[in-house]
This record gives structure tokens, C-alpha cells and sequence, in this order.
């Protein structure tokens, strides 16, 4: 089976599983409004009777009245009335026993108009994300845990201000990304040294992304590349050059700690290009400074890195002093 016939069937699954929950739900509504309202439960007993009753007329009866056509019919129109104004009268929305869909476009089947709809390849990247991100520390930070106190409230002479000021806006700004982000959202850069809070609160920004329904890829780019050459020449039947294309978003951490081989460079161009011509956003990090990267890489590399939010994190090794 291939990569994305196996993402298809999850999909599908997927799919399954919301129709089967709607109806649950969909159900348990109805048995909760019969039983507060038995007078509900008459009438939609009653409503169901004079249909069926309708239905006969219009089928084996040719030569009935119309008088008796219209009476039925306005018989069930006065028990519809009555039925929405016990539902409404009672403090339910107009809509409470209304067929549910998580997807109104194609209403959870799959497809509309002829055509696959775009929840599908939404629930296929999403399964694709969850894979890749299946090694990955993706559910381990939040901005709640992130602590400015490790960082100096001291003027540094060479910044003109304190480490922490500097974080704390770094801090803010990538809170305020994750709140108000879309797919049309600007990228990121994150530079600095190591244990600075880099992968913290990228992964900060990935949790409140992915709660907000959107899909995120998160890897380090040595893992990455190593596998996308993989498959480059056939060694592996996965796409994983084609989901981190295609994700909503996606995280690339330690830019710049990967071999020096002659194909990354390539393919890692490929990758950052495919993603600034979709329009897909990025947040990429990196130990590495400025001028470092610009000789480690080609301009068309380093200079869509820097046409990014560019953060700074500067201070000592967190994560050094809290081994200590």
C-alpha cells in the first residue's frame, strides 16, 4: 500500500467515525427532548401518521379531493409550528434536532459536487502530521511552562537591554502568532544559541495551532533531509517531501547541525521554495548566526530564511542551569 493510500483509508475512517458520532449525538438529543417533552413525542408520532396517510392519497387515491389533500397538509403544517415551538419555547435552538455534519460542504461523505472535498486531503495531512510528529516532543511545551526568570533582568552594555526583556518580546510575539495564526501567517526565524528556548516555544506555537484545527509538522532538519533523500532514490515507498510541502505548518528545527552532504542543499532548497510558493508558513530555527549561514548556504536559501520574522534569543544555556 502506498503512503497516501494508507493516509486515503485513515481518512475515510476518519470520516466514519465523525457520521457515526453526529448521529449519536444526534440521537441522544431526541431521546433528551422526548422525555421532557412528551407532548413533542405525540405530535411527531402523529406528524408521522398523517405523512404516511398523505403519501397513500397521492399514490393509490387519483380521484381523492383536493380538500382532503389540503387538509392534510395543513395538519402537518400546524403539528411542524407547534413541534418548533415546543422545541424553542423549551430553550433549544431552532436547529437542536437537525442532522449534524463536522464538514457542511460535502456533510461528512467525503465529496461534493463530483468532486473530493478538501476535508479529505485536510484529514489525509493531518495523518501524515501525526506520523511524522509521532517521534517528536510536540505535546511537551506550552507557553504556560515557559519561564522568563532564567533569563538576566540585566542591561547588557553590548544590547543596550536585558536578556529578558528581549525574550519576554520574543515571548509575546510568538503567543500573539499562535492566537491569531493562519495559513496566510508570516514565517519565523528563530537564531540563537542552544537551550535559549527555540524548540520551547516553537512548540508552544505548534500546541495552540494544532488546537485550532490545523495541521503542523515538526522535525529536525537532519531527520528530515536523511529521509527525504531516502526516498529521493527509492529506498523508501513514503512521501515525506510531499506532506511537509502540503502541512499548514511547519516547524524545522536546527537548521545548520545537518552533514555537510552534497544533495541537502538541493533538497532542502526544494522544500523551502515549495512552501513559499504555496503560501505556507514556516517557523525555522537555528544555532547558527547570521553570517555562519550565509556561507554554509546559497543566497536562494539563506535569503528567503531572512526574509522571515527574524527573533533573536539571547541569554545563558537554560537548559544547562537547570541541570544544575
Amino acid at each position: 500500500m502506498s503512503i497516501n493510500e494508507k493516509y486515503f483509508d485513515i481518512a475515510m475512517d476518519k470520516l466514519r467515525q465523525r457520521r457515526d458520532a453526529n448521529r449519536a449525538i444526534l440521537q441522544s438529543r431526541h431521546r433528551e427532548i422526548c422525555e421532557k417533552q412528551p407532548r413533542y413525542a405525540l405530535l411527531e408520532q402523529s406528524l408521522a401518521e398523517t405523512s404516511a396517510q398523505l403519501i397513500r392519497l397521492m399514490l393509490t387515491d387519483r380521484d381523492n379531493s383536493q380538500t382532503t389533500l389540503k387538509q392534510l397538509e395543513e395538519s402537518n403544517l400546524a403539528m411542524q409550528n407547534e413541534m418548533h415551538s415546543i422545541l424553542t419555547g423549551a430553550g433549544y435552538p431552532a436547529d437542536y434536532l437537525e442532522e449534524i455534519f463536522t464538514c457542511p460542504v460535502c456533510r461528512d461523505k467525503g465529496t461534493a459536487d463530483g468532486k473530493w472535498c478538501e476535508c479529505v486531503n485536510k484529514l489525509m495531512l493531518n495523518a501524515a502530521a501525526e506520523e511524522l510528529n509521532s517521534v517528536s516532543p510536540m505535546k511537551l511545551s506550552t507557553f504556560e511552562s515557559f519561564d522568563l526568570g532564567y533569563f538576566s533582568a540585566e542591561i547588557d552594555p553590548a544590547l543596550g537591554v536585558s536578556h529578558r526583556d528581549i525574550m519576554k518580546k520574543n515571548y509575546e510575539f510568538c503567543k500573539r502568532y499562535a492566537e491569531e495564526f493562519t495559513t496566510d501567517s508570516e514565517g519565523i526565524f528563530m537564531s540563537g544559541g542552544t537551550g535559549l528556548g527555540k524548540t520551547h516555544l516553537s512548540l508552544a506555537i505548534a500546541d495552540t495551532v494544532i488546537r485550532k484545527g490545523y495541521s503542523v509538522i515538526y522535525g529536525s532538519v537532519p531527520e528530515l533531509l536523511r529521509d527525504i533523500e531516502k526516498q529521493h532514490y527509492g529506498k523508501s515507498e513514503e512521501d515525506t517531501l510531499g506532506s511537509l510541502t502540503r502541512c499548514d505548518l511547519l516547524i524545522l528545527d536546527d537548521l545548520g547541525a545537518e552533514a555537510e552532504k552534497a544533495t541537502y542543499p538541493s533538497l532542502l532548497y526544494q522544500l523551502i521554495n515549495a512552501r513559499i510558493s504555496r503560501g505556507l508558513p514556516m517557523i525555522i530555527n537555528s544555532n547558527c548566526g547570521a553570517n555562519e549561514l550565509k556561507s554554509r548556504y546559497q543566497d536562494r536559501i539563506w535569503s528567503r530564511i531572512f526574509s522571515y520574522e527574524v527573533l533573536m534569543f539571547v541569554g545563558q544555556d537554560v537548559r544547562r542551569r537547570l541541570r544544575k
